[in-house]
C-alpha cells in the first residue's frame, strides 16, 4: 500500500523486506499491518482513492 509505505509501516515479523524475497506458500499465514487510513481507497467501488459516486461501472468498463 502506498499509504503504508509513506507512513513507514513495516512488514511485521519478517526478515523478507522485498517482494522478490517472499515465499508464496507463506503468504496465506502472513499478518497485514493496518491503520486508521486503511480501506479508505476501497470504500466506494474498488481500488483508487476516489471511491465511487455510482453503483455500477461505466459502460466502457463492463
Amino acid at each position: 500500500c502506498d499509504f503504508n509505505q509513506m507512513l513507514n509501516l513495516p512488514v511485521v515479523n519478517s526478515e523478507r523486506k522485498h517482494i522478490r524475497d517472499f515465499v508464496y506458500e507463506e503468504l496465506d499465514n502472513r499478518s497485514i499491518v493496518t491503520g486508521q487510513h486503511c480501506y479508505g481507497c476501497t470504500a466506494g467501488a474498488g481500488s483508487g482513492c476516489g471511491g465511487a459516486i455510482q453503483n455500477t461501472a461505466p459502460a466502457n468498463l463492463r
